[in-house]
């Protein structure tokens, strides 16, 4: 396969309905890449979107698992690219790149990095890297996620977990049973947990960006539901989890009995 060839892949984008933000984004990824096609799973509120060939309205609030779920089962190329509403993809980004350490089998998933983006003033545009890769040390039942990658691969640093910008292989992602639908919108640790113990090959490429916009997002029934990480830990096996800021969730005390 060519390293510029993006026939086999496909875009999936979890929406809440924001239709500014999901419009940006997909002309973005048209104007760079026209023939890549795109999959939308939307469980937003204030929208009248009909599911279609390329958009699946969803039942309000499910969140965004059960929206990466519903994709995954519709995706027909052997590789997707996951990436977020309310991101937007510049001329300079090379999907390729992330494209063909897949397809080279160097990685089953590999990331590019996020660049927090707010307008300022009337043309002045703020912007800041956002990290959100890291690895996993488990020890016993006790997880704690660690900024910054294991070691430096051919074009990329490996690591175990990243930002929800990510080319994978889709039947490596199938294989694992794709995201846990339960957790809502606090699924990324336990995934990456769930592919680290399944041997998937994570890595991240710094230079290949996606601009992430700071803007008010439309509301979810999905955010009105409690705090899911609690459940995340439990669901992980684990008793304890410190996050990359340092903030530890406990699993439920009758998880942590039983």
């Amino acid at each position: 396969m060519a390293s510029d060839d993006l026939t086999q892949l496909t875009a999936i984008i979890p929406s809440r309905g924001n239709q500014k933000s999901l419009s940006r984004l997909k002309r973005s990824l048209k104007r760079a890449n026209p023939d890549l096609p795109i999959l939308v799973a939307d469980d937003g509120m204030a929208t009248s979107a009909e599911s279609n060939g390329t958009s699946i309205r969803l039942p309000a609030g499910v969140g965004r698992g059960a929206a990466c779920n519903a994709m995954l089962a519709r995706i027909r190329t052997p590789y997707f690219l996951l990436i977020d509403e309310q991101c937007e993809i510049g001329k300079e980004t090379q999907l390729s790149q992330l494209l063909q350490l897949v397809a080279s089998d160097k990685l089953d998933l590999a990331s590019g990095d996020l660049l927090g983006c707010q307008k300022s003033f009337w043309f002045f545009v703020r912007q800041k890297p956002q990290p959100g890769h890291g690895i996993l040390e488990l020890a016993g039942d006790q997880l704690t996620l660690q900024a910054g990658h294991r070691s430096t691969g051919e074009g990329y640093l490996w690591c175990d977990m990243v930002h929800n910008f990510f080319v994978a292989r889709t039947e490596k992602v199938r294989s694992m049973g794709g995201w846990d639908p339960e957790l809502k919108n606090d699924e990324r640790e336990e995934f990456f947990v769930r592919a680290h113990r399944q041997g998937l090959r994570v890595g991240i490429v710094p230079e290949v960006t996606a601009r992430i916009w700071n803007e008010k997002q439309t509301p979810s029934a999905a955010d009105q539901s409690p705090n899911l990480q609690s459940l995340a830990v439990a669901k992980m096996g684990l008793s304890h989890m410190t996050d990359l800021n340092g903030q530890i969730t406990k699993a439920p005390r009758r998880a942590r009995a039983a």
